[in-house]
């Protein structure tokens, strides 16, 4: 059991990250969905390693994650919910790759 992370039975989906103080998160291989509000209120966060296994990023999921820096999406990623980086205000890059939606 992970002790950092609320991850679904199936293993596939991050559900919340239980360390609101967490200052670097590396998202375990084999999750291919960051659930909605997943990292919500982690206000230390400065950096997040997303494996190419993530496809999907939901809606609010770094929402309020006011020390995030900068963000690589993986390739593989191909759908963002909406507000997915709401109040992220020290965000000075994101890179997103063009097989991305915006929902």
């Amino acid at each position: 059991m992970n002790e950092i992370f609320e991850i679904s039975e199936d293993g596939k989906t991050l559900i919340e990250c239980l360390d609101k103080d967490i200052k670097e998160a590396i998202i375990p291989n084999g999750i291919t969905n960051i659930g909605h509000d997943a990292f919500k209120g982690c206000s230390a966060l400065k950096n997040i390693n997303i494996p190419n296994s993530v496809t999907t990023i939901e809606k609010k999921a770094f929402s309020d994650c006011s020390a995030l820096l900068s963000i690589d999406i993986p390739n593989s990623v191909t759908n963002i919910g909406y507000d997915a980086f709401y109040n992220c205000s020290a965000l000075q890059s994101i890179d997103i790759p063009n097989s991305v939606t915006i929902q």
